[in-house]
């Protein structure tokens, strides 16, 4: 079932260039860092139920506009994982 993901409020503030630093901080316990993780986490698990409903994997992955810097973030990188999957996949069943 689909999960409606949205940022924690105190993260919508932040600007992307802001998002961006905190992901380069090594600290593991960086809350902003966290916050993306489980957006990246939770885009992912409504793609793969979104996949598993229609049977097939659409070439238009993430049909929202982001709201907040730190959702435009976290779905880049969800982007970025999928299509990197899918690349590593050796015959993807890709509809356009």
């Amino acid at each position: 079932m689909t999960e409606i993901v949205a940022p924690k409020p105190e993260f919508l503030a932040l600007t992307e260039d802001a998002v961006m630093a905190a992901l380069d901080d090594p600290d593991s316990t960086n809350p902003v860092a966290a916050e993306v993780a489980r957006l990246v986490t939770a885009y992912t698990n409504n793609f793969r139920d979104h996949v598993e409903r229609i049977g097939y994997i659409p070439a238009d992955l993430l049909r929202m506009k982001p709201r907040w810097p730190i959702e435009a973030v976290a779905m880049r990188l969800t982007t970025d994982t999928i299509r990197e999957s899918l690349a590593q996949a050796t015959s993807p069943n890709i509809r356009s």
